[in-house]
């Protein structure tokens, strides 16, 4: 199966289309919360298929240009999705200022807009209550109302909005010099495509602004970066909650054109805008629904949300000064910030969480992908609808929702704690790469690797071969290449490290003998370490020199685990910050798992990065007993994680039973 890769691809690509036709069917209307619910979980597995799948051996440019393709394809699969009732609000708030009234002034109930009424007035939720919507998200929705009084209007400027935020994802990633693939964890993540264009909730425009003002500051734009800020505070007043961080990490003696977009909007409803803060202390000061963390402290306090809300506030406090302080990578704490109002928000709608979703493209964990996939829970309120009773979204689902995410949240939490809260480590520049191939007999196998790595564009500064007692002619080959090899005793981890102790460069790379590197990787290395100074290492990524369905569910298990989880095998090229790994123990000298220490070591030293494709791995092993051999390596890393835990080192006897089992 030659293109078992496209073909995967294609078929997840066929369930995400699949689950937005269901929209257009009768059944979306007669059974419409079984098929919100359906559709989601069939999106969600063609989503993580595709993501995983994506095709190698393209061009940035045709990576890009696929991306936006299968972008659009998917919002306009998705708009036989019914709009939320908020989107009648958009449209009525919008009409009455475009015949210059104030939605502030009164709630929209009011006799004052008696005249004003229609059917989409009629179909608005919380008509007693003043809008909480700053004033250019209002001048946002006068302009709309006033080109097209028609959901759909809204509808195709957030498709294009949201269009738009990719794009800056992918240039996001293109600056960082991190694999484009990333940008497919919005773009075809269900909860944008559910909320923005089935829904049509016009928070992504508060995304497309915030996620632009971040890219400024990645660019050293501080100017542009704190106007974008005051362009999204304008927007969804929540936004303000990264003022503090710009203050502080973000040049403040900028902060004075964040009151241009503040001011200048605002100046239009001067008299009453007032009445936005009423608005938005009784949407978020007096209601308390689906918070994971403000819901508890509300029913330990039994129902007193003024006092839960307090708590929940100084927490947040708290909490945001020891990432503003710590966290020294602007568009990281950023990203921890909005995550953090999410947690502690008394109000948490889902779309709520798309908020986070496109830092998830810049920083993956696998918390925010399940709740990703859990949030579809909340889709069960409709229930109630179809049954002709109030709206209502039962204590359950808040359960389904919301537990798995923070049971894997705390868990990926653990690495903050191992690095004792410390402030987060920015490294210098590298200049220098070196390459260490261990060796035990791969006279058959040696000559390709080495001559792949002579290759390379941007030279090695050292390559050294380690070699653990050959007895064909492998150090003959390597010699007669005019390679360095060192020898040391037997086993992977103790060759690597003597090989780490030859070198002096900056960064290492470890490559096994069966492996051929692309002439772009050791290039690809230096730039995500000089662009990302958080970063202390990770893998670059591997693909088989064979072809199969069986072969490429490795290939998207070490995909899915070095990405989301950060441990990474020594097949797909471990590569690391040549000090800081000193700084942690030196590479470990385990005779097998070394591997798997390096991953543990590099992430409780910073931050890890998948650079996706870039090695081509022999097959060989994978040839046979491919289910018993699956068994074998996850017992083997479960025995070493647990014994890890209780400070035993397994490792010789997980050396026995696998060279045993081979």
């Amino acid at each position: 199966m030659r293109n078992a890769r496209q073909l995967f691809f294609l078929g997840s690509l066929a369930l995400v289309f699949l689950a937005g036709a269901i929209h257009w069917t009768p059944w979306a209307i007669a059974y419409k919360a079984a098929c919100m619910i359906l559709s989601y979980g069939v999106m969600f597995v063609g989503f993580i298929g595709a993501w995983l799948s994506f095709p190698g051996g393209l061009t940035s440019r045709h990576k890009v240009g696929l991306i936006l393709v299968i972008s659009l394809l998917a919002r306009i699969m998705m708009l036989g999705v019914p709009v939320s009732d908020d989107v009648y609000r958009y449209l009525w708030e919008g009409k009455i200022v475009a015949a210059g009234e104030s939605p502030y002034q009164y709630p929209a109930d009011h006799a004052h807009y008696e005249t004003y009424r229609d059917s989409y007035w009629e179909g608005m939720n919380h008509k007693d209550k003043l809008t909480a919507y700053p004033p250019l998200a209002e001048f946002m929705f006068a302009g709309v109302s006033s080109i097209a009084y028609t959901p759909w209007a809204f509808k195709a400027l957030f498709i294009l909005a949201d269009l738009c935020v990719v794009w800056v994802l992918i240039s996001f990633l293109m600056l960082r010099g991190a694999d484009v693939r990333a940008a497919m964890l919005y773009a075809l993540n269900p909860l944008p495509l559910f909320a923005i264009a089935g829904e049509a909730h016009f928070d992504v425009l508060l995304i497309l602004a915030m996620m632009l003002s971040v890219l400024c500051v990645e660019k050293k734009a501080f100017a542009w970066g704190w106007i974008w800020l005051g362009i999204a505070i304008q927007i969804k007043i929540i936004a303000v909650v990264l003022v503090p961080l710009y203050l502080w990490r973000c040049h403040w003696r900028y902060a004075w054109l964040l009151l241009i977009p503040l001011v200048l909007p605002s100046l239009y409803f001067l008299d009453s805008l007032s009445g936005m803060f009423q608005g938005l202390w009784a949407f978020g000061g007096t209601n308390a629904f689906n918070g994971p963390v403000h819901g508890p402290i509300n029913y330990i306090l039994d129902g007193n949300i003024t006092w839960a809300s307090r708590v929940v506030f100084a927490l947040f406090g708290l909490i945001a000064l020891w990432v503003i302080w710590a966290v020294k990578t602007p568009a990281k704490a950023a990203y921890l910030l909005i995550a953090l109002l999410v947690l502690l928000s008394p109000v948490v709608h889902y779309w709520y969480i798309l908020w986070v979703i496109p830092f998830v493209v810049l920083y993956p964990g696998l918390s925010w992908l399940v709740l990703s996939f859990t949030s579809s829970a909340y889709f069960a309120s409709t229930f109630s609808v179809e049954n002709g009773e109030d709206w209502l979204l039962p204590v359950w689902t808040m359960w389904v929702m919301w537990l798995p995410f923070l049971l894997v949240l705390m868990y990926e939490l653990r690495m903050v704690l191992l690095r004792k809260m410390q402030p987060e480590k920015l490294w210098e520049k590298p200049e220098t790469l070196a390459i260490i191939v261990p060796t035990l007999n791969e006279g058959e196998q040696i000559k390709a690797c080495l001559s792949a790595l002579k290759s390379l564009k941007r030279p090695a500064d050292e390559i050294i071969v380690s070699d653990g007692g050959s007895t064909d002619h492998t150090v003959a080959t390597v010699q007669a290449m005019g390679f360095k090899v060192v020898t040391s005793k037997r086993g992977r981890g103790a060759q690597i490290r003597a090989g780490v102790a030859a070198v002096n460069s900056n960064v290492v790379l470890v490559i096994h003998a069966d492996c051929v590197c692309k002439t772009d990787v050791s290039q690809r290395i230096m730039t995500v370490l000089t662009q990302n100074p958080d970063v202390v290492g990770g893998a670059v990524g591997q693909r088989f020199n064979t072809a199969s369905l069986r072969l490429l569910i490795i290939e998207i298990l070490n995909d899915a685990r070095a990405t989301l989880g950060g441990a990474s095998f020594g097949d797909q090229g471990q590569f690391f910050r040549s000090a800081e790994i000193r700084e942690q123990g030196g590479f470990p000298d385990y005779p097998l798992m070394e591997d798997i220490e390096l991953s543990l070591r590099m992430m409780q030293a910073g931050r890890v990065v998948l650079l996706g494709d870039g090695i081509q791995n022999s097959a060989r092993q994978w040839k046979r007993d491919f289910i018993k051999r699956i068994l074998l390596i996850l017992k083997l890393v479960i025995v070493f994680r647990l014994s890890r835990l209780f400070n035993r080192d397994v490792t010789k006897k997980l050396y026995e039973m696998y060279y045993a089992k081979k």
